[in-house]
């Protein structure tokens, strides 16, 4: 998956979890609370948090967004509003899993995300995810544990 395009591996992401860029220019997005969706002003960073997650490797579910909160935190947020859904993640994932949002607040420590890249959104797709993954200062193979 290193040299796998990001494009291909944003759209295996999408696939596999029930999304389409269409969310992207859409007015309003979803945060779930347990099975209750809450509906939020999309503050324009739902691209950039799906290649997040492409990179890193971690999930959609409750524990995964913490722990992909940890390093969009750790790495600048885009926003107020990202700031307190990833702060609210984070709390919400120490309940479920704190080791695990431990390690991936610690494996994070000096990457960047994509929320203040100059990098246009097309280059990015362009990219490998190898590279991309150096670019940013995330391990090689992403984040997620393989033991």
């Amino acid at each position: 998956m290193n040299e796998e395009k990001v494009k291909v591996g944003r759209d295996r992401y999408l696939s596999q979890n029930g999304l389409g860029t269409d969310s992207y220019s859409a007015k309003r997005f979803p945060v779930y609370f347990f099975r209750w969706a809450i509906w939020l002003p999309n503050p324009g960073f739902l691209p950039a948090h799906d290649l997040h997650h492409v990179v890193t490797g971690y999930g959609t579910g409750l524990v995964g967004e913490a722990e992909i909160s940890a390093y969009e935190l750790r790495g600048g947020c885009g926003s107020a509003m990202i700031f307190i859904l990833c702060i609210g993640a984070i709390v919400f994932g120490l309940f479920v899993a704190p080791k695990r949002i431990l390690r991936a607040w610690q494996r994070c420590r000096g990457a960047h995300n994509l929320y203040h890249s100059r990098i246009p959104y097309e280059t990015l797709l362009e990219m490998s995810v190898g590279d991309l993954r150096q670019q940013l200062g995330l391990p090689r193979y992403g984040c997620v544990e393989t033991n």
